[in-house]
C-alpha cells in the first residue's frame, strides 16, 4: 500500500480536482460522510447504545470542513451533533465555509472556542458524549500547537471518550510522525484515499489508533500513477516473493548459506542466526566459527554444518581464518557475517577483509557493520550485492551521528545509508525500513515491542541470508526477512505475552509465520496404491 507525505497528497488534490474536474467539495462530501460512517460503527459496538450525543471539534481548513459535512451526515443519521468551532468564522474560506453554512441553516449547534473558559464550558457537553471527532489541523500543521488548539488537544485527551480523527491525529506531523508539542490519541484515524507518512511512522503510529483508509471518490488512475514516498508492506506483496517448490527439488535447489558468527560468550548469536537460515528455507547452511568453540556449536545445532577457523587468543576469527572463508564462500550462494564476532582488533580486519573481497551476495549486520564504520568505503566500493541491517545505534556509527539523530529521521537516515554505501538498508526498530539503491522505500507493519530483546537481530539476520540464497533481489530479501521477523514476533506475543518473549520463541513460529502464506506446488502428481 502505498504511503504519501502531505505534499504529495495536496499534489493529488489538486491533479483530481484540476485535471480531472473533480469538485474539491465532492471530495470534502465522500471524507465527512465516511468519518461520520466510523463514528456509527463505534457507536454500534456499544451494547447500550444510549449516548447519542457526538462532539465535533473543528478547525477553520478543509480539515474542519470534513468536520462540518460529517455533523450533517450525523444529524441525518439521528445523533446530536455538536460541534466546538476552535476559529473565528470569518477565518473559514472556500468549501469549508460552505459546508459551514450548511450546518447553520440546519440548526446544528457551534460554539466558537476563543478561551479557555469557552474549553470549560465544552468539557461538560463532552463528558456524556458517545464520541469525540478530531477535525482541527489535519495534516497542513507548520510547528507546535500552541493556544487554544493545544489546550483543545488536552482537553480531549484527558476525557474517557473515543476519539474519530479526520486524516491525522491533530498535532502530528504528517511528513514524519513527531508530536508537534501535543497530539490527539486517537481510537481511530479516517484517511482520505492514502496513508500518511506521520500517521505509520512513530511516534504518530501510536497516537492513530486503527487506521481506516476511506475511499474519498479519487480517480483511481491518479492514485496508481503517484510516486509515493514509501511503500507500507502487505502480506500478498510478501506472499509474492515465494514460488512453488517444484516437484523435483532438493537442497541444492534452495540455496547455500555461509555464516560468519560467534566467539567466546556469543556462541548464542551464532546459534540464533543458523538455526533461523534452516527455518527459512535455505537448502545447507555452514555456520564458520572460531576453531575451539566448534565442537560446542555441532552439538547446539544439529541440522547446521560448521567449519572451524582459526582464532585469535582471545577465541574470535583471526587474520589467518580469511583464505579458508572466501574459498569456502565462494561455493555457496549468500553469506552473512556479523552476529556475535566481537570487536577484537585482528576479528575487525578480518571482518572489512572478508566483506571486500567476499564474492556472493551477503547481509552485514551487529559486529560487521561496527568493524565497517571507520572505513565505510569498503562498502560503497563492494562488487557484489549487499544488505546492511543495523539498530538506530549502529547505523548512527556508520553515518558519524548519533542514535537520537537517526531517531528523529529514521526515513532520512535510512536514505543517506543506502545512498552513501550503494547497498540496501534496513534499520530496524518500530516500522522497520527497507530502502533500495533506486530509491525505494518499504516499511514493515509486523512486530512488537516485546521483540526488544537480545538475539533477535540474529534471527533477522539468518532468514534474510537465507532468502538471499533462494534466488531473492536484495530489497526482497530485506522486506519479506523483515515482515516475516516480524510476523514470528507478533504470533510468539500473543500466545507468550511480550514481556516473557526471548528471541528463541521467534524461531519456534517461524513455522507457523511462513504458514500463512506458503506457496505450495502445484505440480507434484499424486499416485493411487
Amino acid at each position: 500500500m502505498k504511503v504519501v507525505s502531505p505534499s504529495t497528497m495536496r499534489e493529488l488534490d489538486r491533479k483530481a480536482i484540476e485535471d480531472m474536474n473533480v469538485p474539491g467539495i465532492v471530495l470534502m462530501e465522500n471524507a465527512g460522510r465516511e468519518v461520520a460512517l466510523a463514528v456509527k460503527r463505534l457507536w454500534d459496538e456499544d451494547p447500550l447504545k444510549k449516548k447519542r450525543k457526538v462532539v465535533l471539534f473543528c478547525g477553520k481548513g478543509n480539515n474542519g470542513g470534513d468536520g462540518f459535512v460529517a455533523a450533517r451526515h450525523l444529524a441525518n443519521m439521528g445523533f446530536e451533533p455538536i460541534i466546538f468551532l476552535v476559529a473565528e468564522p470569518e477565518a473559514i474560506k472556500g468549501d469549508a465555509a460552505i459546508n459551514y453554512h450548511i450546518i447553520l441553516n440546519m440548526d446544528i449547534s457551534v460554539i466558537i472556542i476563543e478561551s479557555g473558559e469557552d474549553l470549560d464550558r465544552a468539557r461538560e457537553h463532552c463528558g456524556d458524549a458517545a464520541a469525540i471527532v478530531d477535525a482541527l489541523f489535519g495534516t497542513g500543521l507548520r510547528g507546535e500547537v500552541q493556544g487554544t488548539g493545544r489546550q483543545a488537544i488536552e482537553l480531549i485527551n484527558s476525557l474517557d471518550v473515543p476519539v474519530v480523527a479526520v486524516d491525522i491525529p491533530s498535532g502530528i506531523s504528517g511528513e514524519t510522525g513527531k508530536v508537534l508539542g501535543a497530539a490527539v490519541r486517537a481510537r481511530e484515524t479516517v484517511t482520505m484515499a492514502l496513508p500518511k507518512m506521520g500517521m505509520v511512522l512513530y511516534p504518530g503510529a501510536a497516537y492513530a489508533g486503527k487506521i481506516i483508509v476511506a475511499d474519498i471518490g479519487m480517480p483511481s488512475s491518479i492514485l496508481k500513477s503517484v510516486k509515493a514516498e514509501a511503500e507500507l508492506l502487505e502480506k500478498d506483496q510478501v506472499a509474492g516473493l515465494f514460488k512453488p517448490y517444484p516437484p523435483d527439488a532438493h537442497k541444492g535447489t534452495f540455496g547455500r548459506v555461509f555464516i560468519l558468527a560467534g566467539s567466546a560468550g556469543m556462541t548464542g548469536a551464532a546459534a540464533l542466526c543458523s538455526l533461523a537460515a534452516a527455518r527459512s528455507g535455505a537448502g545447507l547452511v555452514t555456520l564458520g566459527t572460531p576453531e575451539s568453540l566448534n565442537d560446542i556449536m555441532e552439538a547446539k545445532i544439529t541440522e547446521v554444518m560448521t567449519l572451524a577457523l582459526p582464532e585469535t587468543p582471545q577465541r574470535s576469527f583471526s587474520i589467518k581464518a580469511l583464505e579458508k572463508a572466501l574459498e569456502f564462500s565462494s561455493r555457496c550462494d549468500a553469506a552473512a557475517i556479523g552476529p556475535g564476532l566481537s570487536r577484537q582488533d585482528e576479528t575487525r580486519d578480518f571482518i572489512r577483509q572478508f566483506v571486500a573481497a567476499c564474492p556472493v551476495p551477503m547481509v552485514i549486520d551487529a559486529d560487521g557493520l561496527n568493524a565497517l564504520a571507520e572505513k565505510p568505503e569498503i562498502l560503497a566500493g563492494l562488487k557484489v550485492p549487499a544488505i546492511i541491517t543495523p539498530h538506530p545505534g549502529e547505523m548512527a556509527r556508520l553515518l558519524s551521528t548519533d542514535a537520537g539523530a537517526v531517531q528523529e529521521d529514521r526515513v532520512g537516515a535510512v536514505r543517506e545509508a543506502t545512498k552513501r554505501f550503494k547497498c540496501t538498508a534496513l534499520l530496524k526498530g518500530a516500522r522497520t525500513m527497507i530502502a533500495a539503491p533506486e530509491g525505494s522505500l518499504w516499511i514493515n507493519p509486523t512486530g512488537n515491542p516485546g521483540m526488544a530483546t537480545g538475539g533477535s537481530g540474529d534471527v533477522l539476520t539468518g532468514i534474510i541470508a537465507a532468502f538471499l540464497a533462494r534466488g531473492m533481489e536484495p530489497w526482497e530479501a530485506a522486506a519479506a526477512g523483515a515482515y516475516i521477523h516480524g510476523l514470528a514476533g507478533d504470533l510468539a506475543a500473543a500466545a507468550k505475552g511480550e514481556i516473557s518473549l526471548i528471541a528463541s520463541d521467534l524461531l519456534d513460529f517461524l513455522p507457523e509465520a511462513f504458514s500463512k502464506f506458503e506457496a505450495r506446488s502445484s505440480n507434484t502428481q499424486p499416485i493411487d496404491g
